[in-house]
């Protein structure tokens, strides 16, 4: 163990140097990961770092904390909230990705009995789409909040679910007997019960208690996951599916998006690793194996639409929502390198299989990236198409229906100016209460704007990630009216910046304590900076004045 740390330190600066150089090309950066641990690798590259297997070591650290951020942003409540097309797309769509394709690649050759489970696992892999792409490119698009998007991450998260299952069933794939199947099914269902029940009763009431020290609720956060990381394996399961129960469990808690801010630069440090590793064992392609890649990124692209659109269409979605949807769900998943990397430590599929799969992945990632970004030009050659068929689309266009959900109205903090704003709102425009949000790291004051029927979120305000996180970059209105006396760690300025960053065409209404201070928040970005001194100054005066001008 005594090479880990040299090794470490070659994989991360050559996985900069090619995340940096992707980037710059506009390609997807886990792309840039796997080439780089292509390249200083024992199989196809330089050599530079002979033993994977330290790696794996923290690679499998940032995948079960991959799979702990999946869980919290899988909300259970969300989906019982969804429409019936979304729940039917959402079952179909994995259901029958994998029905057609155990006959495709039964049809390839691949086999399906007599010791081998080839056909099942390529199935699996390429009925699973990637939510950092979709969610990446859909973000970068402002298409998140749009019909097409609000479906594709419904379907995203239907897919999570499914992963629940897989992670429960795969170590029985190769003896799928009923005792097995139900014994798995039964542990899953255990590991559920007892995650949600200490969830409720017993790490809820942690949170409660330390809830004002956000720090504390990252560690608890991320020691609730090695908990259940352990309890999985210690039960039988796989580590990675308690850390996706154990995010799933606290995912609608009020906090969630705070600690899923606060986790997200671990993970990607140890998730740049887990993807190091795999670029390390890829082998050399030759000719049928790019050949075999290629084929299974026509699959996915075809089988998308053989399944998300027409069970859309027939539930009532329009041409146009169909047709993008199963477009920007035309890729194979990072969750697929999970399951190929548990099916090689399970003796299931050999490492070769394991390589295909990433080919075929860097493929469709590449082909998505153009495809999501010009997804409107193509519907519009495919209508064309359509219609020069005799087949011109019934519906009128449905971007009127894509209107967001967001919330347009963004508090930072609820102090007194806050506060008496919601409460000046309730009195002359209740209606608007529903587009405010509020951002805020006390549980009480969430609960009190939860109930003036005002969105309350738990979060740092002064993290981006936290304000990415609660849609801040879709604000038409951001207030900070907390003095800089009052705030922990950040400032009026900071935010300010932060807030135009985020969120360039927002109105950003922020507090001075002084003209000079003004000045300053407006050249930095403020379009209007309020002084609670001066006002209050304002309204004791015309107090003076209406008193001498009665006396007088």
């Amino acid at each position: 163990m005594h090479n880990i740390l040299p090794e470490i330190g070659i994989a991360v600066l050559a996985a900069t140097a090619l995340g940096f150089i992707f980037q710059l090309c506009r390609q997807p950066v886990i792309l840039g990961y796997l080439v780089a641990g292509a390249l200083v690798g024992p199989e196809i590259g330089l050599k530079l770092v002979s033993d994977p297997a330290n790696i794996e070591v923290i690679s499998e650290i940032g995948l079960i904390l991959l799979l702990f951020i999946i869980g919290l942003e899988l909300n259970p409540a969300s989906l019982l909230s969804s429409g019936k097309k979304l729940i039917y797309a959402g079952i179909g769509q994995f259901v029958f990705c994998v029905l057609i394709g155990l006959g495709f690649f039964v049809l390839l050759g691949y086999p399906l009995g007599g010791g081998r489970i080839d056909a099942l696992y390529l199935s699996l892999f390429c009925a699973l789409s990637s939510t950092a792409i979709v969610v990446k490119l859909l973000y970068d698009k402002f298409e998140l909040d749009t019909l097409p998007g609000r479906i594709s991450l419904g379907i995203l998260i239907f897919q999570d679910l499914w992963a629940i299952l897989i992670l429960a069933l795969q170590p029985n794939f190769m003896n799928p007997k009923v005792h097995l199947v139900l014994l798995a099914l039964g542990k899953a269902v255990l590991l559920l019960a007892v995650g949600f029940l200490l969830s409720r009763y017993v790490l809820r009431w942690i949170f409660a208690r330390i809830a004002k020290t956000p720090e504390m609720v990252v560690a608890m956060s991320i020691a609730w996951c090695v908990f259940m990381a352990g309890l999985g394996s210690w039960i039988g399961m796989s580590m990675e599916m308690g850390a996706l129960i154990a995010g799933t469990a606290i995912a609608s808690f009020p906090y969630g998006v705070h600690v899923t801010a606060k986790v997200l630069p671990l993970r990607d440090f140890f998730l740049t690793l887990f993807f190091l590793s795999i670029g390390m064992k890829i082998p050399f392609p030759d000719a049928s194996t790019l050949t075999m890649a290629f084929i299974i990124v026509l699959f996915v692209i075809i089988s998308r639409f053989l399944t998300v659109y027409p069970i859309l269409s027939l539930a009532g979605s329009g041409r146009r929502t169909s047709f993008i949807t199963s477009l920007n769900l035309a890729q194979i998943s990072e969750f697929s390198l999970v399951v190929a990397a548990l099916g090689v430590s399970y003796g299931h599929i050999q490492q070769s299989l394991m390589s295909l799969i990433i080919y075929a992945m860097a493929m469709t990632s590449v082909l998505s990236f153009y495809c999501i970004k010009g997804s409107h030009h193509l519907y519009l050659i495919f209508e064309g198409l359509l219609s020069k068929l005799g087949l011109p689309s019934k519906e009128t266009e449905e971007i009127a229906q894509e209107g967001s959900d967001h919330h347009p109205i963004v508090l930072l903090g609820y102090h007194r100016g806050a506060r008496a704003l919601i409460e000046k709102m309730e009195e002359t425009a209740p209606d608007l209460l529903k587009k405010i949000m509020v951002i805020d790291f006390n549980l009480e004051v969430l609960k009190e704007v939860g109930d003036r029927n005002v969105k309350g979120v738990f979060g740092d305000i002064s993290s981006m990630d936290t304000l990415e996180h609660a849609h801040v970059a879709k604000a038409e209105i951001i207030f900070s009216t907390i003095p800089d006396m009052l705030l922990k760690k950040t400032s009026n300025l900071s935010l300010v910046k932060t807030c135009r960053t985020l969120a360039p065409n927002a109105v950003i209404v922020a507090t001075a304590d002084s003209t000079g201070q003004m000045e300053e928040l407006k050249k930095n970005g403020a379009n209007e900076v309020i002084m609670p001194y001066s006002l209050t100054g304002e309204s004791l005066a015309w107090i003076i004045f209406d008193l001498y001008d009665n006396n007088n």
